[in-house]
């Protein structure tokens, strides 16, 4: 793993903000501009200090918030809100596959052998990535903002999740994926605050929260409209693992059906969010991680 102790202030600084952004996303406070948008900006502007991201990433950081905003306006034209989305699947796709040229994430993790027999694991902070999570729960999402919502939510998630997860470690097990494999990595803690701040948050807000969502409300008037959102989600969902192989895809695929039911069960992005980092902790602690060869 990378020492935090000789890494540029200016990159700390950066990658600080951004977790704090996150989070701040469920802070309970009413300023002018939101908490999450001004730790964001200040984020952004210790990345372009310290080249964490060239002066040109602004423009589909920008682009990506402005279409966000104008997607979920109901007091614009359809058409509108219709070019609106299609313009943030296609900003918020590449800067998820980190296909645009104009970031510098931080390796954090460099061919770590988290188990001994499995495959060599890579991690970066994907500053990209997690800009495309931040505008869209940040600016299209009713997130949860007192302790009773909490505590119901995580009361209803809790059996489907225990489900789900259990049919996801089987699957796995079953077709080779993963073997029992009890551990604790000694970078789980940053791991942790990576994987659920960045990855779960990220993936769940652009899948879920955006394409899902808006999908159940293009289907709306479908008889099975949620379940036709839900499958065609998780489909993309997978096909976007593609990298991993087809076993993978078919792994991921199921998952994403679980976070999707769950998002639906109980209305709430956190939800799926949970589930998807309670999967992730559960794979890396119990089973091979990433994958067996």
């Amino acid at each position: 793993m990378i020492n935090l102790e000789l890494l540029p202030l200016a990159t700390i600084y950066c990658y600080s903000a951004l977790y704090i952004s996150v989070l701040s996303l469920w802070l309970p406070l009413k300023l002018k501009l939101p908490a999450w948008s001004i730790t964001g900006i200040i984020a952004c502007i210790f990345a372009l200090i310290n080249n964490q991201m060239d002066i040109y990433a602004v423009l589909p950081i920008v682009a990506l918030a402005c279409a966000v905003y104008f997607s979920g306006k109901n007091n614009i034209p359809s058409t509108g809100r219709i070019i609106a989305g299609i313009t943030v699947i296609f900003i918020a796709i590449p800067l998820g596959a980190h296909l645009i040229p104009y970031f510098h994430n931080l390796k954090i993790l460099s061919n770590v052998y988290i188990s001994t027999d499995g495959i060599p694991f890579t991690m970066y902070l994907n500053f990209d990535k997690t800009i495309v999570g931040l505008c869209i729960l940040g600016l299209t999402q009713h997130l949860i903002s007192n302790k009773n919502t909490w505590l119901s939510m995580i009361k209803e998630t809790i059996p489907p999740a225990s489900v789900l997860i259990f049919i996801s470690i089987l699957l796995a097990i079953l077709v080779g994926n993963v073997h029992f494999d009890p551990k604790l990595p000694e970078c789980l803690w940053i791991w942790s605050i990576t994987n659920l701040l960045f990855v779960c948050t990220a993936e769940e807000g652009f899948f879920r929260g955006f394409i899902q969502k808006n999908l159940a409300m293009i289907f709306a008037n479908h008889q099975w409209g949620k379940p036709i959102a839900l499958i065609i989600t998780s489909l993309f969902y997978g096909l976007i693992h593609f990298s991993g192989g087809i076993i993978y895809v078919g792994l991921v695929v199921v998952a994403g059906i679980g976070y999707g039911w769950i998002y639906q069960k109980t209305n709430h992005i956190e939800a799926s969010i949970l589930t998807h980092f309670a999967l992730n902790l559960i794979h890396i602690l119990f089973f091979t991680y990433p994958a067996l060869p």
